[in-house]
């Protein structure tokens, strides 16, 4: 298969009314945004509430003796989710791209509703040993295999069912459902720890937040259950452009574009869990602010990312998306270190710090998924994405907690995170220099010869 694309203005075989995404009705297009948006919302609960309870769950799931051990363990088990994602993605993207869009998201929320679920029902350490450990790493296995490709799936569906002209709005729905996922997540945990004893809260009421998953994931499935077929999907499964091996055409046929997207997906997995997770657990172990203030600080931070989402996710199709990931890229390599010098110095500038980053992190949160969704043609879109998207996932996502905190405890400087955000955010400004074409208001590819 070579590389030469046809698009929608030029391929003959697939020229049908559900393949021309500027054609949806304004009722499609709400439904899509619902359906991509739900379960990445629930996901990225999921993952939040794991996050900002770390502390309690060390104490719950791990001895005692030595609670920097006990944290690291639960950043471990934290990173081991998401060292599973490629697979996941591998797994969940076949099914997206040789069975349907509809499909392959309905069965990741299953996965991840009910293995959080399980979380929220395990016996702790004082009732079965170091066997709760290993249960809670089987259920975030589960966790990181359902959500390995939910992110690419629902991408691609809402990529699909959007105008090529205003693409980037409409697709950063889905990240919107990420941030509002996490916002939540920081407002139960929030008002938990507000309104709870810390020894209830040990005791029994962490369940609470991941028991609650069940429901929502309920929720989710049924509204995927009744969500129509992506436009592009069909019109692929009409002309028999399905590809029986999708992840060997990518490999084959799109290396530089995978090589893009994990590339620049380390920015997005990096400062997302580094601004919106762990300097939660960062400012209680630094003294920066109590565990209470830096639960309501980071919900601040989401809250303020979630107001400037919509105005920021116009940008790339006005501005194009290289300048965007170019720009973004190079302010997080120049201000990560000056940042968080400012956050140690009182906590109105760690205030004034996390919300500096929250901010550029939505500006690049905003921007990124169309950009990645453009990347590869419709027959191995979702493989290409949940492959590039994953391997950066286990790189700079879920290890991003574990890293920071592995290098204050080696290092003894509290500004050393910022290192690793300027590597990962590095990495992807050469990416977007050297590889990332430029793809905003030009027809998504369908096929390629």
């Amino acid at each position: 298969m070579s590389r030469s694309v046809r698009s929608r203005t030029t391929s003959t075989s697939l020229e049908t009314p559900m393949a021309e995404p500027g054609q949806d009705s304004s009722s499609r297009q709400r439904r899509a945004v619902l359906a991509a948006g739900i379960g990445t919302g629930i996901e990225y609960f999921d993952f939040t509430i794991y996050a900002f309870l770390a502390t309690t769950l060390a104490k719950v799931f791990f001895p005692h003796e030595d609670p920097t051990a006990a944290l690291l363990s639960t950043w471990a088990v934290y990173a081991v989710s998401f060292f599973l994602r490629p697979i996941g993605g591998i797994i969940v993207g076949h099914l997206a791209d040789r069975y349907g869009r509809r499909r392959a998201l309905s069965i990741a929320v299953i996965g991840m509703a009910t293995a959080s679920f399980l979380i929220g029902v395990l016996p702790g350490y004082s009732v079965i040993g170091s066997a709760s450990a290993f249960l809670l790493v089987a259920c975030r296995c589960i966790q990181g295999l359902s959500a390995g490709g939910e992110l690419g799936t629902a991408t691609s569906y809402m990529a699909e069912s959007a105008p090529t002209k205003h693409r980037g709005y409409k697709v950063s729905r889905v990240n919107m459902g990420t941030l509002f996922g996490t916002l939540v997540g920081t407002l139960f945990v929030s008002i938990l720890l507000q309104t709870v004893a810390e020894t209830t809260i040990t005791s029994w009421a962490w369940r609470i937040p991941f028991l609650c998953s069940l429901p929502l994931g309920i929720i989710a499935l049924l509204i995927r259950l009744r969500m129509e077929e992506s436009g592009d999907f069909e019109a692929m499964r009409q002309s028999q452009q399905i590809r029986r091996v999708p992840l060997s055409s990518v490999v084959k046929s799109y290396p530089r574009s995978l090589v893009a997207v994990t590339l620049m997906a380390l920015t997005a997995n990096a400062s997302y869990w580094i601004v919106f997770a762990y300097l939660q657990s960062y400012f209680e172990k630094q003294h920066i602010l109590s565990a209470t203030w830096a639960s309501w600080m980071t919900t601040i931070t989401l809250t303020s990312a979630v107001i400037s989402f919509p105005l920021w996710s116009r940008l790339s199709d006005r501005v194009g998306r290289r300048p965007v990931m170019i720009g973004a890229n190079a302010a997080f390599v120049v201000l990560s270190y000056p940042l968080f010098i400012l956050m140690g110095q009182s906590t109105a500038c760690a205030v004034i710090a996390q919300l500096t980053l929250g901010q550029l992190t939505t500006i690049y949160l905003a921007n990124i998924l169309a950009t990645f969704a453009e990347q590869f043609p419709a027959p191995v879109r979702v493989s290409g994405f949940a492959l590039g998207y994953n391997i950066a996932a286990v790189l700079a996502g879920g290890s991003a907690p574990y890293i920071a905190t592995w290098l204050i405890d080696h290092t003894g400087s509290s500004r050393s995170p910022a290192l690793f955000l300027i590597c990962a955010t590095g990495l992807a400004l050469l990416g977007a220099l050297f590889l990332l074409r430029e793809t905003a208001n030009k027809p998504l590819p369908l096929t390629a010869d």
